[in-house]
């Protein structure tokens, strides 16, 4: 498993020629270069780095028995070590670590559908967390390591989009003693994330309006997920983005939000194109990292410094890093319209009438 500077993007080598290996990004941050870290013929997915920066936990069918399983390699690359043994035919995936950097925090399908289990790093038996009814998702922690959210069906397991938001301690639920739900929404939430304070939980959910339902435009099987945030007790969804970019509706997925709390990562599907994207917290403001298109699930590292993600090839996914981050955000922001002189809007019809 080797380490390729350009792999499947070769008109990026005479800009990193011009800037002495470094790649530029569209967000202005000269400083930063794009590695691939882990690339064959088998799927390498949900990168995950260590508090230390260490190890990159991610998910593999390298096995070739139908299943996936949990792998750790060292992030300067390397053999990778299989952590989980989980069943033939059944899917493990989303590592993501314990702030100690001691275990691992995983989903599986054994027991027939999803739950949250944690390993220790040296591998052994996996212990589950989740025990309701229902199928249990991602697992993340708080950074002082006390609650672990995740996303769940078990208020209306029967519905396609009946997930939202959970949060329970650290040693996992019991019967009596089950997580908290933190969000309300028909919306679908998924795949939380902590602010460093624990103050905070970003995730994306769908737009949902019961007034629009019965129209295609409305239902929530045509309406595209977007970044929201909600109190990590409980309490009012601020939904963070919205809009159009050149007219095109975008959706969003996979948010990360930076250790330094600064910046959330997230996945953005723009058209037939998915890339990285970066939002200030501060500002509101989003931009891409990532410009090549099939660049997915992105995850920080401890020190804020860089980004892994996952870039798709067909039906295949290999790891990548976007090192030495200087992130700056644009002067405005795409998804936000323009505004004229007097402070209003400017509308598409009146610019074409100018036009004329």
């Amino acid at each position: 498993m080797g380490m390729r500077l350009f792999g499947e993007h070769p008109w990026l080598i005479p800009a990193a020629i011009f800037l002495g290996f470094g790649v530029l990004s569209s967000s202005d941050a000269a400083a930063t270069t794009f590695k691939e870290v882990a690339a064959d013929t088998s799927r390498e997915t949900d990168p995950a780095p260590s508090p230390d920066g260490k190890w990159i936990a991610f998910t593999s069918d390298r096995g070739g028995h139908g299943s996936s399983q949990i792998y750790i390699m060292p992030a300067e690359g390397g053999e990778p070590r299989q952590l989980t043994d989980e069943p033939d035919s059944v899917r493990a995936g989303t590592p993501s670590w314990a702030p100690d950097g001691k275990s691992i925090l995983f989903v599986s399908t054994r027991g027939k559908r999803y739950n949250v289990y944690s390993i220790p790093l040296e591998g052994g038996e996996a212990k589950q967390l989740t025990h309701a009814p229902g199928s249990h998702r991602f697992g993340t922690y708080s950074a002082d390591g006390k609650r672990i959210a995740f996303y769940s069906n078990r208020v209306r397991p029967g519905e396609l989009y009946g997930f939202n938001i959970f949060v329970m301690g650290a040693e996992g639920e019991t019967e009596d003693d089950l997580a908290q739900q933190v969000t309300d929404s028909k919306g679908s939430p998924g795949h939380p994330t902590w602010s460093p304070d624990g103050t905070w939980i970003a995730f994306v959910a769908k737009e949902y309006d019961s007034t629009r339902q019965q129209t295609m435009e409305g239902n929530i099987l045509f309406t595209k997920y977007q970044l929201y945030k909600v109190p990590s007790r409980g309490g009012k969804e601020i939904r963070l983005t919205k809009g159009l970019i050149n007219g095109q509706p975008f959706e969003d997925t996979w948010p990360s939000w930076s250790p330094d709390g600064k910046w959330i990562a997230f996945g953005r599907q723009l058209g037939p194109k998915r890339d990285v994207w970066i939002m200030e917290v501060s500002s509101g403001k989003t931009f891409p990292l990532t410009t090549t298109g099939n660049c997915i699930k992105p995850t920080w590292a401890w020190d804020s410094k860089s980004i892994y993600y996952s870039l798709v090839n067909e039906k295949n996914e290999d790891i990548w890093v976007a090192n030495d981050l200087t992130l700056k955000p644009p002067a405005t922001d795409p998804t936000r319209p323009r505004r004229s002189r007097a402070g209003s809007p400017v509308r598409k019809s009146a610019a074409r009438r100018t036009q004329r």
